[in-house]
């Protein structure tokens, strides 16, 4: 079983036969809801069932955890849509402008985001609008919780560091059981 997202190419209409819920661009096959996709390559049949679960659009509000940054891009797993049931876990990405000195989100964060759009079967993400950005995060370099400093930075109680990110409003400081000192 495959698991397509709005705007995923799944094939091309001179190898495949699509049934289902679907759009065809430039000879392409899209899928057009989060769906269940079923390949018969001997029928030469793809069959794209949305799936009844919520799906993710255009303009949604997700939660989703960054998994990795990587200029220009962060790498995140979408795990919540506006309260509605995903039937999997879908990946996204957010733009990291590489001239800003600083990139609005950590790995391993729990953002806000906005979807604003697909690119290359990827939901494209923001967390540049007013309410959106960082909920949870812990410090990149020691791993230590961190509280909020000023409008856009948080600071590590651990070792210190100051990180620039893009807080949400409602930006929860993780306390941690306590600190282990290794010898």
């Amino acid at each position: 079983m495959l698991i397509a997202i709005p705007g995923e190419k799944l094939g091309v209409i001179e190898a495949f036969e699509p049934r289902g819920d679907f759009i065809i661009k430039d000879g392409n096959i899209y899928a057009t809801k989060l769906s269940d996709v079923k390949v018969d390559k001997k029928q030469k049949i793809i069959e794209i069932k949305p799936l009844k679960k919520g799906f993710v659009s255009v303009g949604d509000i997700v939660i989703s955890r960054v998994d990795y940054v990587q200029r220009p891009f962060a790498f995140v797993t979408i795990v919540s849509a506006l309260n509605k049931d995903l039937a999997a876990d879908i990946k996204g990405m957010i733009y990291v402008n590489p001239d800003f000195e600083y990139s609005p989100v950590v790995e391993g964060s729990i953002i806000r985001a906005k979807v604003i759009g697909t690119s290359a079967g990827m939901l494209m993400l923001s967390v540049s609008e007013p309410g959106l950005g960082v909920l949870e995060s812990y410090c990149n370099y020691c791993g230590g919780p961190l509280v909020v400093r000023g409008r856009n930075s948080a600071k590590c109680t651990w070792c210190g560091m100051v990180l620039r990110l893009k807080l949400a409003p409602d930006f929860k400081s993780k306390a941690l059981p306590h600190r282990v000192m290794l010898d």
